[in-house]
């Protein structure tokens, strides 16, 4: 048995097939499988479920990649300590947002004058989050998820071996700046935003706005509406917001969040408690120290900010 043999058999898993597995191997599908069978005939069991759509953990299979997720992590860390450097890293990915890059740059400060660490940070959509800690390039994924859509995306994630931490429960607000004729509302209601110009991050099946027009029986949002700009561009966003009479449909989460632009958000009615915040991790992994750490220090954040 060598490292090349379960390097392969645990990206295939990550993967799910023997080809996606070898793009990211940078080899060819017969080699990726020529390689896992002989790990299987050395020995004696068969790992992976081999089907048209792919691969899928044996149960001895589901023993042997956690024994070689272990060592192949150990191996990194050997391979660092070898060289003289280790650093620790706290892997996030979220959705878009201001608030989680401030929380996390004053978790930063915070924190490195007692432990040297660093930060991999990135931004994408919820279906990506899940994909990047699945393949264990992120530990955490941060998300916002509506109470229709929980429950279905509790039971998706678990069979990817993925489990959600809500952290908070929070209303959803329309995002508006001094342009918009809605700008001197304390709140609306849902009909408010029918032919209003929104600007919302790049859609998936899990977006918040997706959430609008199932809160009662009225649906009268619906994939074709055309007054809607997508982007992956927080900037852009904001900057839209405050020059323009565009507005943007998000959570409550610290809802001051686009304050120092001017933008001021406006609760939708009967959406009180409609979007659960929080996190995914891998199910059968513990946390590092790091990420447990900045956990912590978020849910302290959001406790001071609510008491303010």
């Amino acid at each position: 048995m060598d490292i090349k043999q379960l390097q392969y058999f645990v990206v295939s898993v990550d993967m799910g097939s023997f080809c996606s597995a070898a793009e990211v191997l940078i080899t060819t599908q017969p080699n990726v499988s020529k390689v896992v069978k002989s790990l299987e005939t050395e020995l004696n069991m068969i790992l992976l479920n081999r089907d048209r759509s792919g691969v899928t953990l044996t149960k001895e299979g589901e023993h042997v990649y956690n024994y070689a997720i272990e060592i192949l992590k150990n191996m990194r860390m050997i391979a660092n300590f070898k060289n003289g450097f280790h650093i620790e890293t706290l892997s996030i990915c979220s959705i878009p947002s201001n608030i989680i890059s401030n929380i996390l740059s004053q978790f930063y400060n915070k924190t490195s004058n007692n432990k040297e660490f660093k930060i991999d940070f990135i931004e994408s959509k919820v279906e990506d989050i899940m994909k990047k800690v699945h393949r264990r390039e992120a530990e955490l994924g941060f998300i916002y998820i509506s109470r229709k859509n929980i429950s279905a995306f509790k039971r998706f994630i678990k069979n990817k071996g993925l489990k959600f931490h809500e952290i908070k429960k929070v209303p959803l607000y329309l995002y508006v700046g001094k342009e918009n004729n809605l700008y001197e509302k304390e709140c609306i209601e849902e009909k408010d935003i029918r032919n209003i110009k929104l600007v919302q991050y790049s859609e998936d099946q899990y977006s918040l706005y997706n959430h609008l027009g199932h809160l009662k029986e009225d649906t009268f949002f619906n994939k074709g509406k055309s007054n809607i700009t997508y982007t992956n561009s927080n900037y852009f966003l904001v900057q839209l917001l405050k020059n323009t009479e565009y507005g943007s449909i998000s959570s409550g989460f610290m809802e001051n969040k686009y304050g120092e632009y001017g933008i001021k958000p406006i609760k939708i009615l009967s959406s009180e408690d409609s979007v659960s915040f929080g996190y995914i991790k891998r199910s059968r992994d513990n946390l590092s120290d790091i990420a447990q750490e900045f956990i912590s220090y978020l849910k302290e954040e959001i406790t001071l900010k609510e008491n303010e």
